[in-house]
């Protein structure tokens, strides 16, 4: 795909040349076509539905193959442009790009529906704490909106599953793997401004709950002294221990690192939901999906 900046004042379109341009894509002459992609391409998502409604109307499978490249070029500049953007202005929020890589894998993406489905939760889990709870309850409320009202849980066999990872499956279904479920919780957790965040631990992804006796900070500003318990997102948010971190990668022999215990930031956690996507997409030999991916992993440098 060809990776493109889409120019803002094309906000200010002329429809008519569009549609032009949109009728002209069977041109046999491949520079001449390859002109016209570009333009089209520059419109930027406003020519989504205009490619779409051509698309439904064609029947010769070049134009139909050439219409629905352009159309995923302009989704992943445009997902690109947005995680550029969240990334800039210092990636507060983990819900918003979590629901822009969750659209670019899947075309008609309810993104407005899905964010009020998240904040339905969030709203549940609000409504049942309160200031003098202590760390342990506030989990307890947590899990029991999260676990037993809206009935998550740990998808059994979600190896090599792309739709574990998205967002809209994982709310339609009630199941994600460890990423995914750890994902949504957190977002849930952060909302209602409990200090939980993310850990890099290998091959599973957990969550830890500091001390909440002090004002929240950034992540890499906590430190080992300051953690109070952890949490397993995929086993009903179960507490354990440092130890048994240690314990685990003890097991799958790996050397113990400051980052498998301590939370990490946003970007981590977003870098980490890539790459694992770009994993099965590879697995799965869709060598140009997980090119996509790679493209969308450099708008967090």
């Amino acid at each position: 795909m060809e990776f493109v900046v889409f120019d803002t004042a094309m906000s200010q379109f002329d429809s008519k040349e569009l549609e032009a341009l949109i009728r002209m894509l069977d041109e046999p002459d491949d520079a001449v076509f390859k002109h016209i992609r570009s333009k089209v391409i520059e419109y930027g998502p406003v020519a989504i539905p205009f490619l779409e409604e051509s698309w439904m109307q064609l029947t010769e499978e070049k134009e139909i193959a050439r219409i629905e490249e352009m159309m995923g070029s302009i989704r992943l500049n445009d997902t690109y442009d947005k995680l550029r953007k969240w990334t800039d202005e210092g990636g507060a929020s983990l819900l918003e790009p979590y629901l822009l890589i969750s659209g670019f894998h899947e075309p008609g993406f309810n993104t407005e529906g899905h964010k009020k489905s998240v904040e339905k939760i969030t709203k549940d889990v609000w409504l049942e704490m309160n200031d003098s709870l202590t760390a342990l309850e506030k989990i307890r409320v947590v899990n029991h909106v999260f676990y037993d009202v809206y009935g998550f849980k740990g998808l059994s066999n979600h190896a090599n599953k792309l739709t574990s990872y998205v967002l809209s499956n994982v709310l339609r279904t009630r199941k994600g793997n460890p990423l995914s479920l750890g994902l949504l919780y957190l977002i849930v957790t952060q909302s209602v401004q409990l200090p939980v965040f993310g850990v890099n631990l290998p091959t599973h992804f957990i969550l830890v709950y500091m001390d909440d006796f002090i004002s929240l900070k950034p992540a890499k500003e906590y430190s080992r002294e300051e953690v109070l318990f952890y949490l397993n997102p995929f086993n009903k948010g179960t507490l354990f221990r440092s130890s048994e971190i240690a314990l685990f990668l003890k097991q799958i022999k790996i050397k113990e690192s400051p980052e498998f215990f301590l939370p990490g930031d946003n970007f981590a956690i977003i870098r980490r939901l890539l790459e694992e996507m770009i994993v099965v997409h590879l697995e799965n030999k869709n060598q140009d999906k997980a090119k996509d991916l790679q493209y969308l992993l450099s708008a967090l440098d």
